[in-house]
């Protein structure tokens, strides 16, 4: 549960269970405790099955999906798309496609930013690039767009 609950806030990338000092994993455990209890409380049990099983195949395209700020008719996807991602803008129940990217772009464009390379302020909605990038890599959906 406590590697569960570090893989949910941090995501994948973050550094392995092993990799943590035992004062991290001690603040993890206890926050893995308290859930087990609450989620006792509410009648739900959990039980560990003997073989763990791949994860299953999404069923939807999107990843993720926010409410746009202070447009409460619009909302912002990130969705897999054949061979990467989208961010696309649902307003109204019309969708429009605001940009298309693999993974391979985003670590190319995060490297333009953090060598402070001017090319980086000409590439449109970067800010919103990396930011779906960081959300896919949480939610352990870096495989779901083709992965490159």
């Amino acid at each position: 549960m406590a590697e569960c609950l570090r893989r949910e806030t941090l995501g994948a990338a973050a550094s392995p269970w092993a990799a943590m000092d035992d004062d991290s994993r001690e603040e993890v455990r206890r926050r893995a405790d308290h859930l087990i209890r609450l989620l006792s409380d509410y009648g739900v049990d959990l039980v560990r099955r003997g073989d763990v099983e791949p994860p299953s195949a999404p069923t939807s395209q999107t990843i993720l999906a926010n409410q746009v700020y202070a447009q409460p008719d619009t909302m912002r996807e990130v969705r897999t798309e054949q061979g990467g991602f989208s961010v696309v803008a649902v307003k109204g129940g019309q969708s429009t496609v605001e940009q298309t990217f693999t993974l391979t772009d985003v670590m190319l464009n995060a490297g333009l930013v953090l060598a402070g390379d001017p090319a980086a302020k000409t590439i449109k909605d970067l800010g919103r690039q990396l930011a779906a990038a960081t959300e896919i890599y949480r939610l352990n959906a870096a495989g779901a767009g083709g992965g490159k």
